[in-house]
């Protein structure tokens, strides 16, 4: 059966106004794999991904595809602020409420839900340092075109941090024709405009991790 994230259902192909319940952190993960494993908080290793961010404390990040926020709420009280880019209002509605009860009241401003389109992150320019990608820029339409989107928005010497799915067989993912290998992603980022830094693809079971920055 084709294993289809209910990323997928939830962000793009929804148009019902009530908001859904959020999702587990499991979501990636089949029902035949082991409860050990299924946790997202488990096979995610967060701490691996905040760690190829960098120094984050004075920086801006824009989390796209935020989803439930799985990164952005760890990434809030670290950086100076993260902007939590989603294209369904369900979802911000719902990040929204992770910043008014999850955050301290004098960390809330550091998160800014924000509401975009599915070909435009609608980042102002020079905004922010970074922008994470996790589990995200294989869902979206005309990549190349929309990473190429995000120089304006990025400033002097932005980075990108592209965390998604190994192009092999593995217990948790996508179908494999859905995922974007390594040397292909290399290739769509140099022609969009970046400049590949580092490749990681050991340090997460089912991810690799791409560093790249603005030329």
């Amino acid at each position: 059966m084709r294993f289809i994230p209910l990323l997928i259902l939830l962000c793009l192909g929804c148009q019902e106004t009530n908001g859904p319940a959020p999702p587990s952190e499991d979501v990636y993960a089949p029902a035949s794999v082991e409860d050990d494993t299924r946790e997202r908080h488990v096979w995610q290793k967060p701490g691996v991904v905040i760690d190829a961010l960098g120094d984050i404390e004075e920086k801006v990040i824009a989390d796209i595809g935020a989803g439930e926020g799985f990164f952005a709420r760890r990434l809030a009280p670290l950086a100076d602020r993260v902007i939590a880019i989603e294209i369904d209002q369900r979802w911000i509605d719902y990040l929204d409420t992770v910043r008014m009860t999850e955050l301290p009241t004098n960390l809330r401003s550091r998160l800014e839900p924000r509401l975009a389109l599915p070909d435009d992150p609608m980042l102002e320019d020079g905004e922010v340092d970074i922008v994470l990608f996790v589990n995200t820029l294989y869902l979206i339409d005309n990549r190349q075109e929309y990473v190429h989107r995000l120089l304006p928005g990025l400033r002097s010497g932005g980075r990108l941090v592209i965390v998604d799915w190994k192009k092999e067989a593995t217990a948790l993912g996508p179908d494999l024709g859905d995922r974007i290998s390594l040397s292909d992603l290399g290739h769509m980022l140099e022609q969009a405009g970046f400049a590949v830094l580092s490749t990681d693809n050991t340090s997460l079971d089912y991810q690799y991790i791409m560093t790249a920055e603005k030329k």
